[in-house]
Parts: C-alpha cells; structure tokens; sequence
C-alpha cells in the first residue's frame, strides 16, 4: 500500500489539531427541502448560472447531499443513476470509461479517436479518455447534460456532456472530516480545510485516501512474471484478489475576490494504484473447449459462468497505475449590470501503465503437447490442425512443438498498455443579459498531445496465442513494443461560438447558436512490425473544419412551467488511424420537452422527448476486412443509424420530511445502413452496449430532532433493460456451425438486472461542540451477481461481473 491507515489517520489529525471547533450552517437548499418544498438547483449548463428549471437542456444535476447520499466520488459511479446513461470501464486498468448515452456508444480508445460524451472538469474539457476516471475529493456538483451540445460545448458531444464542479474556498474557517470503514477492508478518508479571508484571499484544500481489496479471488495469484528485454529484466507477481484499488488524491483552491474581479486557481492531483476487475469467461468455442479439456490443472481454470464466480484465474491481471494532475485559473469580471467576461486557461496531465492484463480471463492455461491424434487433442493440434509440424514448417511459425515451450503459459490475449497525456486549453466567454437578448459568446484554444505504447500479447513476434517459457515475456527492448518508442498524436482544436435568447416577450424566448471548429491532428501510430509492414511506422496527417448550431424556442406559461422544443447538431472528430483516414462522425437531433414545479413546489417533473440521427459512424474492426491483415485494427465511417425516446425525472415531497424521486429513460437505436466491411463474416450484427430502459427509484425520509439533528433513512434502486455485450456474432467464416453462433449470440446477452442501495444517517448530532453525522450503508445490497460487460474475442466471451455487496459506516464530523 502506499500509505498505510495508521499514516491516514496521522495527516488527517495533524489538519485540525490546531483549529477552533466551527459550525457550519445549513445551505439554503437544505433549508427550503426542511420546509417541506423543494429547493433550487443552480447548474451552468449554458456558461452562465441558472436555475435548472429554466435551462431547456435535458440535465441530470446532483448536489453535495446527493453525491453523498449516492456514494459518488467518480463520473463511474454515475451508472444507474442517470436516465439513458450507462457507464463502464473498459477491460485493460487505463481507468478509460464508455459512455451509453442516447444511442452513442463512447470510447475512443485508439490513438487520435475521440469520444462522443465529453467530460468536463471546471469548466475545462478532459481530451484524454485514458485515465479520465478518477477520485476526488471534494465535488459541489456534477451536471449530467443529454443530447448534442455541439454549440456551447463544442465537438465530441453528439450524446452529451459530463461536467464535473469543484467547490471554490469559503472565507470562512472551517474543517470537515469524514472516514469510512467498510467490508473487503475498505478505508476512506476525506480531510477538507477551508481558512478564514486574508484580505480578497481565500484558500481550501482536500486530502483523500481511499483503499480496498478486490473481491473475487485470483486463483492465478502469486504467478511470477519475468519481463526481459535488452535493457535488464523486472519480475512482477500477480496478485490475490482483483478489483481492488489504493488512492491518493488532493484538490486545492485560491480565489482572489476584489468585488467585481474573481480569479480562481484550482490544483487537482490523484495517485492510483489498483489490479482489473476479475475477468471471468461466459463462452468458449468448441475448439477452445477443447483447449481447456486437456489441461493438467483443471481446478485452477477459471469457470464458465455468468454469474460472479469466486474465483477467477488471472494470472496476467498485474497492478496498473494511473496519475491525473490539473491546473486551471478562471478570470471572471462584471464589466456592467449587463455585460461579464471570463477566461478559463487550463493545463493537465496524465499517464496510465498497464504492464499486463488479462481481458480474456483465461488465466491458467498451458500449451499441452501433441497426442498424435490419440486421445484429447494438444494445443498445436486444435490450433493448427496437426498440419505445425516441425519437418514441414520453419519452428517461428509453430512455437508449440518446442520442448522449451511444453506446459509454458498460454495467453489467448492480454494487453500491455503505456500512456502519457498532456494538454493546455484556453477559453475565453462574454455574457451579455437585457430585458431584451442574452448572449453568450466564446473562442476556444486547445492543445493536446497524446502517446500510447499499447501491445495485445496475442500479436507480438512470438506468435498467435503467444507461449511464454519459463514465465518469461522477452518483449522489452523490441521494435515497437513494450519499452520502445511510442506512438503519438498532437491536436490542435480551434473555435468560436456564439448563442443568443431573443426575449420576444416575457413568457417566450427564440434561441440560436452556432460554433465553428476547425481541428488539426499530426504524429505518428507505430503498429508492430511485421513482415507485411516492416517499418511499423503510419504518418497522421489530419486537419477539418465544422460548423454546428441549434435553433430553439421556450415558452413559459406560468414562472414554474417551461415548455421547449430545439434542433441542435454535433460531431465527433475525424482522424487518420493506421494510415486510413476516417471522417467525422455527425448528430442532428430534435427534442421538445416541458420542467415544472408544482403543487407549492412539492412536485417537479422534468420530461424530454427525442429523436437524433448519427450520419458516418465511426467503427473500429480489422484490417483484414479491408485487404489490410497488417493492421490490427483500424476505424473506418461504415453506417448510419436513429434513436428516438424520452427521459423523464421527477421528485414529490408528498409531507414533510418525505422525498420521492424516479427517473426512466428509453432509447430505441436502430441502423439505417451498415457497411459490408463491418459485417463481414458475421452470422448476424447486433446493436450493443445500449439498453433500452434505464430506470431508478428512491425514497428519502428525514425525521428532525428538537436538538438540531435528524435521523436520515434513503433507499434508491437502479434498473437496466437487456442488452447485447458485443456486436460481431461470427458466422461460417470463422467456422461456426448455425448452432455455435446461436449460442454464441445467446452467451453475449446481457439479462436485466435492479441494483439496490441503502443509507442510514444521524446527522448534525452534536457531541463536545462538535457536530457530526453517523451513517450506515450497503451498495449492491442483495448481492446481485450478473453479467454487466461482456467483451467478444470471437472464439471466446470474457466478461466483467456486478461488483459484490459492500456495506460499511462513515463518520463525519464538523468544526
């Protein structure tokens, strides 16, 4: 561990060790809710503070209170709680989310691709997706922001936007603790520190520290893996248990208040250590099976199940580390009544270092010999058909018949994956407000450069299903492998934009915005050299311009009633990936929607209804669909495709003290055309990864003490329709019988599933001048063990599983 609970518990202390005891009063917000109403949520979602009800944006936005009460310290922990969003980490320990949202299915994991939900931290777009999932500790607020926002936000937003606020310093003194004890030896501390005002001067910091082992056991742990290479070898043990994480984190902030003229600076900085969820198997080929049927430790294998198994083995799942670093200064001035400026100029960094990882959850396999056709076949004879024979093929080509290779590892395929990141980005906005336009203006500066070293062991020189004697991996030093020189890419984006709101009259607005952006991509992709491409190297040469806008009106009947309808298009940016140039991908999207408080602002309900089309998709498939068997992958524009649904959240405080809260969201994704060149080979071409309902329920009840302190109970429950794991069902081609693809295609489906959350709080209990709040809950809490990922590797399915029930206590204290 890098720092131990003892040391935790010693900075922590040594925080508020010489700080007076200090009681913070409760926010407006929770003022009004204790009255019975609801209270105004104030979100940026259009550059500039506004209440949510008047923003004609479908958004999601939570709170301090709810991000508390929902355990969310990462966007990860978003999944389930957001209509028509889902959210997951990609097999590999990059920390890299894909995002469901309105049909568009985000990665951009290949180097110079982009995604189509963009995150956003204060304000400052997060180009990377590697590594962008990480702790904090501290947030205010994030906004969840649905649809095309190709004009405020700009490009790689066809789904929408995440935007992620930290809290600014107080200027007032004051210090809150929390730690947390839970089961698979969770620990958790968050110590913030805000100071009193030096003059216009205001500072706060947040240190956290958060820990816990994984729960599936690995049944390949404590495997020795040596990495050798020209320069030196290293040798890296597996280890016990995966999915477990170690994370250090601080946040710091400086404001500056001189009345009209604002600057913050905001420092963000997060350490992680952590191992890949276990990955377990839900199909396997018969050709595989017959792989695994002759094995010598049968009981070391990892099940084919779709429930949570145990134990896995993955024995290649080696800890992975990922480091964020951010830095912004927002300058903001009221220049008048009307008219305000602000400059957010921004530098971040990241790297991530995966140096082993088992995405097919086939730990433990060994290259059994050749029987000759007697008996369960061996390795080379399922994989070649006994056709490998030393006499007839040079010995490179067929490794398995080896003496040195007998009952060495075999590896289906498992990643080695480096990257490092960096970015600077600089906005400038104008906002104008009268009684008669209000306008938002802005010009966008960004700068990123990106490298990634990233290797499937399955296609290193060492052949297809790569065979490591002695539990050696002799890769470092190689041409374009591990520990050579990288990949990379640096994008240069510039753009303006503009919106304005025409007050026609009081009760109705007609809005219009437009932004132009135009991208620039250079560097070089240095695939693995082959025969076929003996360089390895791919020049990226890409520059494109675009133009997106919307159109809307909003018409408010009564001030607690907003009905909006608008037009508004996106896009994601093209590239040239492994010397094929891709375009970009493009949304056009109508929603009409209505938000209203009602009953004395007892009841709000918020409801969108949609329907976008995606022209020029982005697909990532082979290069051997296309004439090229050199290149691994490549990402080509091959189909076009609509979605159409709604949204709708709603939040009823039917007495005192009682809140009620659901939302429900469906998407109906269909193709409108698909490339023969992705669907080559395939029994049948599924649309994944987007489930069509997405629901959630909950109910808080408070019940308030004569002493200040209250009792808080909240259960919440998560709901996800079935849906598909993987797109390609293999047919003939890859020979498939019709059978074989039917179970293929029924192993991949991903079942329904609820996932259910508790909490129990004793809160502002007040002990020796102190206030504190005492919480008891439970994630996951009937201990749900299906499928949630289901990644294809054509003759095998792996699969990530619900992670297991977690219950534990926090103590939080106040001065």
């Amino acid at each position: 561990m890098k720092m131990t609970n003892r040391l935790a518990l010693s900075v922590s202390a040594l925080a508020f060790a010489s700080i007076p005891t200090f009681a913070l009063a409760q926010s407006a917000n929770e003022d009004t809710e204790s009255r019975g109403g609801l209270g105004e949520i104030v979100v940026t979602a259009q550059k500039r503070e506004q209440s949510l009800q008047d923003v004609p944006v479908a958004i999601t936005a939570l709170g301090g209170e709810a991000l508390a009460a929902n355990r969310i310290a990462s966007v990860r922990d978003l999944d389930g709680g957001v209509p028509n969003l889902t959210i997951r980490t990609i097999v590999g320990g990059a920390s890299l989310p894909t995002y469901s949202m309105r049909g568009v299915v985000s990665l951009g994991a290949a180097l110079g691709t982009d995604r189509g939900v963009a995150l956003y931290v204060d304000g400052v777009y997060m180009g990377n997706g590697s590594g962008s999932i990480f702790e904090m500790g501290e947030i205010e607020r994030i906004e969840v922001l649905r649809g095309p926002q190709g004009t405020l936000f700009g490009r790689n937003s066809t789904g929408g936007a995440v935007s992620v606020i930290t809290p600014e310093p107080k200027g007032e003194l004051a210090v809150k603790q929390t730690f947390t004890l839970g089961n698979y030896d969770q620990f958790r501390s968050i110590t913030h520190v805000d100071t009193p005002r030096f003059g216009p001067l205001s500072l706060s910091a947040t240190y956290l520290h958060s820990e816990r082992r994984g729960d599936i056991r690995n049944l390949g742990g404590g495997t020795q893996w040596t990495f050798s290479g020209a320069s030196g070898s290293e040798t890296r043990t597996s280890p016990n248990s995966l999915g477990g994480s170690n994370t250090d984190a601080i946040n710091a902030a400086a404001k500056l208040d001189f009345d009209k003229v604002l600057l913050v600076y905001r420092f963000d900085w997060t350490d992680t250590t952590q191992t890949s969820a276990g990955q377990g198997i839900v199909y396997a080929a018969p050709a595989y099976q017959l792989i695994f049927g002759n094995q010598p430790y049968p009981t070391l294998l990892t099940p084919i199940t779709n429930k949570r198994p145990d134990a896995v083995n993955n024995w290649a799942a080696l800890p992975s580390r990922v480091k964020n670093e951010g830095h912004s200064l927002t300058a903001s001035a009221e220049i008048s009544d009307q008219l305000s400026i602000k400059n957010i100029a921004a530098y971040r960094t990241s790297s991530y270092a995966t140096l082993f990882s088992q995405i097919d959850g086939a730990g433990g396999l060994r290259n059994t010999p050749s029987t000759g056709g007697v008996g369960l076949p061996g390795t080379a004879d399922v994989l070649y058909g006994f056709a490998c024979l030393p006499a007839g093929v040079a010995p490179q080509f067929c490794p398995y018949y080896q003496p040195s290779a007998v009952n060495a590892p075999l590896m289906i395929q498992t990643v080695i994956a480096y990257g490092t990141y960096k970015q600077f980005s600089n906005e400038f906005q104008v906002n104008y407000d009268s009684d008669f336009l209000t306008l938002t203006a802005g010009a966008l500066y960004f700068h990123q450069k990106q490298t990634q070293d990233l290797n499937n062991t399955y296609a290193l020189k060492s052949a297809p299903f790569a065979v490591f004697p002695g539990f050696n991996v002799p890769n470092l030093g190689q041409p374009n492998a591990y520990g050579a020189v990288p990949s990379f890419v640096k994008v240069n984006s510039k753009a303006i934009y503009g919106q304005a709101e025409v007050h026609v009259t009081p009760q109705l607005d007609l809005i219009l915005g437009g932004r132009y952006t135009h991208d620039r991509k250079r560097g070089e992709d240095r695939a693995t050299a082959n025969a076929l491409n003996p360089t390895g190297f791919y020049p990226i040469d890409y520059k494109d311009g675009q133009f997106t806008y919307n159109v809307g009106v909003n018409f408010k009947p009564t001030d607690d009633i907003l009905l909006y309808a608008k037009y508004a298009t996106g896009f994601i940016s093209g590239g040239l990936f492994a010397s094929i140039p891709f375009d970009s991908e493009k949304a056009k999207s109508f929603e009409a929607g209505i938000k209203a408080d009602l009953l004395d602002n007892r009841l709000r309900f918020n409801l969108a209804a949609f329907s976008a089309k995606y022209d020029s998709m982005q697909f990532t498939t082979t290069g051997r669909n296309i004439g090229r068997p050199e290149l691994t992958q490549v990402v080509l524009n091959a189909g076009d495709a609509k979605a159409q649904g709604f949204e709708l959240e709603t939040t009823l405080a039917p007495v005192d003290g009682l809140v009620l809260g659901g939302s429900l969201g469906y998407t109906d994704f269909k193709y409108r055309s698909l490339s023969p060149i992705v669907t080559a080979g395939a029994y049948d071409y599924l649309v994944h990864e987007r489930p069509k309902w997405t629901g959630n329920v909950n109910a808080t009840y408070t019940a308030a003490m004569d002493n200040g302190s209250a009792l808080v109970a909240r259960i919440d429950g998560s709901y996800r329709s079935a849906a598909n794991g993987t797109s390609f069902v293999p047919g003939t081609a890859f020979g498939f019988s019709q059978a074989d693809s039917e179970a293929f295609k029924a192993a991949q489906r991903i079942g329904s599933y609820w996932l259910w959350n508790v909490r129990l709080a004793a809160q502002d209990v007040e002990l020796a001048g102190v206030k504190s709040t005492f919480a008891l809950w439970g994630r996951n809490i009937f201990n749900n063990k299906s499928v949630s990922y289901s990644p294809s590797l054509v003759f095998l399915i792996s699969a990530d599983y619900q992670r297991a029930a977690t219950f534990g206590a926090d103590w939080t204290f106040e001065f």
